[in-house]
């Protein structure tokens, strides 16, 4: 995924599928127009010599959005699998992509 950053503006442009569902799941997490506003907080220290990746608090989110599951839909017919079990699953275009061990399952590219 690439990040551009244009003064105050980030944008976040998927690169694969996959992180084009991902970036919808955020989409939907950060996007409730009804509610309070949310804001991106730095989690812990990123160091790009030592971290494969920063981590972020969604701050603002009430207890029953912070555990809603967003419904995130297959692109295209593929195999999706959970990143903690290994477990796989077939999943057809505009399918909603299933959790399991707690996560969205990824799209096998």
């Amino acid at each position: 995924m690439k990040i551009r950053l244009d003064k105050d503006i980030a944008e976040f442009i998927p690169e694969t599928p996959a992180e084009a569902v991902e970036l919808e799941a955020l989409w939907i997490k950060m996007g409730n127009c009804t509610g309070g506003t949310k804001r991106l907080e730095p989690l812990g220290v990123y160091v790009r010599t030592e971290n494969k990746s920063a981590k972020f608090h969604i701050e603002g989110l009430s207890e029953e959005e912070a555990k809603a599951i967003p419904v995130v839909t297959a692109p295209y017919d593929t195999d999706v699998y959970c990143v903690t079990c290994n477990r796989t699953e077939h999943v057809k275009k505009g399918e909603p992509i299933p959790f399991c061990c707690g996560k969205l399952m990824e799209i096998l590219d």
